[in-house]
């Protein structure tokens, strides 16, 4: 899971690179306005996904605990 937490941290770290950019060009402002939504776009799939990982992960540690307490 921690590979997962990298990318998001990653991806984080790159849309604000691109917020920040776009906020400091008025030349191609439309041009880094359709990245930045691509970008977001792309940050709430990959939190979407986490969650779904994390919520399975969590469901599977709990079928073993419970296994191991017999």
């Amino acid at each position: 899971m921690s590979r997962l937490d990298e990318a998001v941290r990653h991806l984080e770290r790159a849309v604000a690179r691109l917020e920040s950019a776009a906020s400091r060009s008025a030349d191609g402002a439309v041009a880094h306005h359709g990245v930045v939504a691509a970008a977001k776009a792309d940050y709430s799939a990959l939190l979407e996904t986490t969650e779904m990982v994390a919520s399975r992960l969590d469901a599977a540690i709990l079928r073993l605990d419970r296994a191991l307490e017999g």
